[in-house]
């Protein structure tokens, strides 16, 4: 069943319990449609931002119709007008809600139970964009709106309004949904240009700015000359920088497809041997020039490293001997190498030399860049945060994009109460320190794990230990320990590397034991 059905199908059902004066089964059709839009914006279906922004307005608008239902009942003439029951210009419409791209209509709404009415953002696009034609503009039932009214579709919404037709999956052909991207109205301090969880190109990337106008120029120059792949390509730094979000840009501005090899989860030799022949075999099959993105190539082992130079000298991979002493050679005609990693000193020589020309070093994220990106996504979210709320976040973030992203989905769930139900759309202080202590994440950012990692130092006499004792003292791997937490450690200044291992220093010690960093 398609989006568009399953809404009618739903509001039919919630509308024929309202004219059965039913309120329980009403409130429970009203939860229904919730869930629906709530399911569609959680889907990975490649919806445009701009229907996932309208989608959370919608599930807020049917929220607020929920709270009226609960505290006035049926008879309140907003749910009346709601189902089509009357007809009363003093009242919002669907029309009056979707020409206002989400808020309820400027003086149309008398509101004596006090109910919170969202700040829904505008989304810009007119009455007419939105599939509010001639009968069914804003004050406007038309014949949908009587009681005797057949519609599977509330009224305004049957000719294809957001909640029942623009904001259908893109697939739905009758959804109608528009192709253009509208842009968001700024608000106050969390004005923004272009709201987005995930960049869509390289001009929308934030951050790393001389890594990527390299990158946009050299693909400029690519196009001019009819090519569509580049030079092989090294992006090295810390986890959460943005290094397979780059790979996957790439492509996308060469108009090219992307194979990407997480090289982390293979150990084994062998094991590690057989997937990355059988990955650039089926890269080969696609016959067509293609990105090749290889990240955390350096936990492949020398041998398999050696044998990537065949391929980026020769556009030809030619295997190590298997275990029957067979090799194998997989010619690949165009392609654009993309190797990644988070630790370049276990990358061979020879393959850094292989692309010296476009070698990026990713740099963390400035405190303005991340203001910036919070911003960004928790507008796409059809949230607004306060500036202050963003600053208790920013020194927590590690300056990496991993913990920005996890960060606004905790903060997000802060945002329903117990039973499942969104309570609001603002992201303030209180809501930030409430969820960082549920986390346990202090105010530097350290995790419980990094606690329980400078406490093992402080613990020791001299407050040194090497480093895979520390490791296993704290019941980590070694390699897990290394990339993962002692990064930031060091570049905070808690922890420094010696002859003798890692010891932690005289800033940590003052942290731990007085909650002070200076």
């Amino acid at each position: 069943m398609s989006f568009i059905d399953d809404f009618r199908k739903k509001y039919r059902i919630a509308r024929e319990a309202a004219r059965a004066n039913n309120s329980a089964e009403t409130e429970q059709g009203l939860k229904d449609i919730c869930e629906l839009f709530r399911s569609q914006y959680e889907l990975k279906n490649g919806d445009p931002m701009i229907t996932k922004i309208k989608l959370s307005e919608w599930l807020d608008v049917f929220n607020k119709y929920l709270e009226i239902i609960k505290k006035c009942g049926l008879t309140d003439k907003r749910i009346q007008r709601l189902f089509g029951f009357i007809d009363d210009d003093a009242l919002p419409s669907f029309g009056d809600i979707i020409k206002n791209g989400g808020k309820t209509a400027p003086n149309k709404i008398p509101d004596p139970s006090g109910l919170f009415v969202p700040d829904l953002p505008s989304s810009g696009a007119s009455a007419a964009e939105n599939g509010v034609g001639p009968d069914q503009n804003a004050g406007s039932a038309g014949a949908a709106g009587t009681p005797n009214d057949k519609s599977d579709a509330p009224p305004a919404a049957a000719a294809g309004a957001p909640a029942a037709g623009e904001e259908a999956p893109a697939a739905e052909a009758e959804a109608g949904a528009p192709n253009e991207v509208a842009e968001l109205e700024p608000r106050g301090e969390n004005a923004v240009v272009n709201p987005q969880l995930s960049p869509d190109s390289l001009d929308n990337f934030i951050g790393q700015r001389e890594t990527v106008e390299r990158l946009k120029r050299v693909i400029a120059i690519a196009r001019n000359n009819g090519k569509r792949h580049l030079d092989n390509i090294l992006l090295l730094g810390n986890p959460g920088l943005g290094k397979t979000t780059l790979m996957k840009l790439i492509a996308k501005e060469l108009g090219v497809p992307i194979e990407i090899m997480d090289c982390s989860q293979y150990r084994n030799s062998q094991a590690s041997q057989k997937q990355l022949q059988s990955f650039l075999q089926r890269v080969a099959r696609l016959g067509e020039p293609v990105v090749i993105g290889l990240d955390e190539i350096h936990m492949l082992n020398e041998q398999l490293q050696a044998a990537l130079l065949t391929l980026l000298n020769d556009r030809v991979y030619v295997s190590p001997p298997d275990v029957n002493g067979r090799i194998w050679r997989t010619p690949i005609e165009e392609f654009t190498f993309i190797g990644a990693t988070t630790n370049d000193e276990r990358l061979l020589p020879t393959i850094k030399d292989r692309c010296r020309h476009l070698t990026f070093r990713m740099e963390e994220y400035t405190r303005d860049e991340l203001q910036r990106i919070y911003r960004a996504k928790v507008a796409a979210m059809g949230l607004t945060m306060t500036d202050d709320a963003i600053n208790s976040c920013i020194p927590r973030s590690r300056g990496s994009l991993r913990y920005v992203d996890s960060f606004i989905k905790g903060l997000d769930e802060e945002l329903y109460d117990d039973s499942g139900r969104r309570v609001s759309t603002h992201i303030d202080i209180d809501v930030v320190n409430r969820y960082f202590d549920r986390n346990g994440i202090d105010p530097v950012g350290l995790l419980r794990k990094d606690l329980e990692i400078l406490n093992a130092l402080l613990e020791t006499p001299d407050h040194t230990l090497a480093a895979e004792t520390l490791a296993q003292r704290v019941d980590l791997e070694p390699n897990k320990y290394k990339s993962e937490f002692e990064p930031y450690l060091i570049r905070i200044r808690f922890i420094e590397i010696i002859n003798r291992g890692r010891i932690l220093t005289e800033r940590a010690i003052k942290y731990l034991r007085t909650g002070e960093l200076e």
